[in-house]
């Protein structure tokens, strides 16, 4: 096998046992077939000195396999080559000889595994680096850990090793969770030290690339700000103003910086409602993420910011249309379930917009079946739209079936995300619960469902569905009061105007027609030829704005109204 190897080639393969990159291109398929010959003999035929020559082998070609996303061959590659080095070679590693040939292995083997979803072997490969390797080394296995914890959904025991992690590199993590004062307290110390730095969308500062160290742990960071946003975590904006932090003091613009500079701006709109600086924080990290290449971060910083805080300036229809994209790049880059947390809220944003069901349903779930194998938690959300769709449709195309009867139905979904308390998924079921009360004019039971979700932590955060209970809220308490006359129905629905007058100035095309509607709803309490002009610029704006749906809502409102009082039959038929 050695023979195979010519000339400087076969030197350089024998003098140097941690090679990292074989740079002579032609010759890497010699190397494969080499490596072969010699793991079918396997280690016991092989002189104790020369075992790591040819561990080192095992791990060129893990690597090369693994550039090229072949991970279940590499996995095999560098399993081979850690049965070269046997289980002693930790100590000789970093006692006496110092190299790193054995945490590179098991660190490619970790992430070779955890790229094909491989849960126990990844458990195994990273937790033998932390048990072994020094710890200023274990970050990256711990990320990988964190990863591979993630996509099986147990978010509170990353929360927990990231803590303590956090505490063990002497960052402050309180031990018991904040309160809001807290957190806002937090908030304005990061606020004061940023507003030191002369920041002008991203760019105005001098700009450092982090080295291995600060990069694995802003990506720790990230791993730990994932867990906490599913579980609603109160510590989640702790964690986000301390990554702003050190980002900005160690003058680091990467695309970890911009998830961190993206939550930044969200918080503002959620904790203070200050959508103008929420929008100068978004600018920070969109432009960011111009400067540098896609990774999975890129991938949840525009999760955030599209799906979270440009819908509020941007068209609803121009946010799902990146947010789709920001599926097909997490796709690519391997974050399964952000891309399918994206491409939910596209399809959130297409069902709430009008959007054709059957296209929805042709072009949004196709890769299902894919979303299972990587990432349960993923395909959980997934089906929940197909659901929806379905419901609404009339039609059952059994995407339980992708499940192989886990789960066979919503309440077992429901179940399963009560058990584990994950907050986002049941917020999900809800909210896909009250639309299609609401829409199929069944209002006791969307008041129901309203109620379960005003109940969960995750509420009174800020986003997509936020504009729609808002104005479910609206409609259903306006509707309430006709029959109660009850005063807090009617404070209820007057908060509701009072909302969307003031997301009004932000984008007028996302808020313009459910304003005039909820105007009219009010107004045909008091003036009902002033709120038949409410209603009909209320259906011209649904019309020009591509929403049919609620075009139709405002025109059956109308006629419910006008039904109701005498003398105005002919407005009712008209409607």
């Amino acid at each position: 096998a050695v023979n195979l190897l010519e000339g400087d080639f076969k030197k350089k393969m024998y003098l140097s046992h941690s090679t990292n990159d074989i740079s002579v291109i032609s010759e890497r398929s010699l190397l494969c077939i080499a490596t072969d010959q010699i793991n079918h003999a396997g280690p016991e035929f092989v002189e104790a000195s020369q075992r790591n020559v040819f561990a080192a082998w095992n791990l060129s070609v893990g690597k090369e396999l693994s550039a090229s996303f072949n991970f279940g061959c590499a996995l095999h590659y560098y399993d081979q080559g850690i049965s070269f080095i046997g289980k002693d070679f930790w100590i000789i590693e970093f006692l006496v000889d110092g190299t790193q040939l054995c945490l590179d292995l098991y660190q490619g083997a970790a992430e070779a595994a955890s790229s094909i979803r491989h849960d126990s072997k990844v458990a195994y490969y990273t937790n033998s680096i932390i048990r072994n390797a020094p710890f200023e080394s274990t970050l990256p296995a711990w990320v990988i850990l964190m990863s591979s914890l993630e996509s099986s959904g147990k978010h509170f025991e990353i929360i927990e090793k990231g803590f303590n992690l956090m505490r063990i590199m002497k960052i402050e993590i309180p031990t018991t969770p904040p309160s809001i004062m807290d957190i806002m307290e937090s908030m304005t110390k990061t606020t004061i030290f940023a507003s030191r730095y002369c920041i002008n969308q991203g760019v105005g500062i001098s700009q450092k690339r982090p080295d291995k160290q600060n990069r694995n742990l802003l990506r720790l960071f990230d791993a730990i700000t994932v867990a906490a946003y599913s579980v609603s975590s109160p510590y989640l904006p702790l964690l986000t103003f301390e990554m702003v932090y050190y980002c900005l003091q160690n003058e680091f613009f990467e695309t970890e910086s911009a998830v961190a500079f993206a939550g930044f701006g969200y918080f503002h709109i959620a904790l203070k409602q200050d959508y103008e600086k929420g929008k100068y924080w978004a600018k920070i990290a969109l432009e960011i993420l111009k400067q540098t290449r896609p990774s999975s971060a890129t991938v949840r910083a525009r999760w955030m910011l599209y799906g979270h805080i440009m819908l509020w300036f941007i068209p609803l229809k121009e946010a799902a249309r990146k947010l789709f994209a920001t599926n097909q790049l997490g796709m690519k880059q391997g974050d399964f379930k952000t891309a399918v947390s994206a491409l939910t809220l596209s399809t959130n944003i297409a069902l709430l917009e009008g959007e054709n069901l059957l296209l929805l349903t042709r072009d949004r779930f196709s890769e299902m079946k894919k979303v299972v194998k990587y990432n349960i938690e993923c395909a959980k959300l997934a089906v929940l739209d197909v659901v929806l769709v379905d419901e609404l449709r009339g039609e059952n195309t059994n995407p339980f079936a992708i499940f192989d009867g886990k789960f066979s139905s919503v309440d077992d979904l429901m179940m399963d995300a009560v058990t584990n308390k994950n907050i986002n998924l049941i917020s999900n079921i809800y909210f896909r619960r009250l639309f299609l009360a609401f829409w199929e004019g069944n209002y006791d039971v969307a008041e129901s469902h309203l109620r379960d979700i005003s109940s969960l932590p995750s509420a009174k955060q800020p986003k997509l569905t936020t504009i729609y209970l808002t104005f479910f809220s609206g409609i259903l308490a306006f509707h309430r009061y006709r029959q109660s006359q009850a005063e807090k129905d009617l404070r209820l629905g007057m908060d509701a105007i009072c909302k969307f007058e003031f997301w009004l100035k932000f984008s007028p095309s996302n808020f313009e027609n459910k304003l005039f509607l909820l105007n009219a709803e009010q107004t045909s309490l008091l003036d009902i030829e002033e709120a038949k002009k409410h209603y009909e610029a209320s259906i011209k704006s649904a019309r020009d704005n591509g929403r049919v749906h609620e075009q139709g809502l405002a025109n059956e409102l109308m006629g419910k109204t006008f039904s109701t009082v005498a003398n105005k039959s002919a407005y009712a038929i008209e409607c």
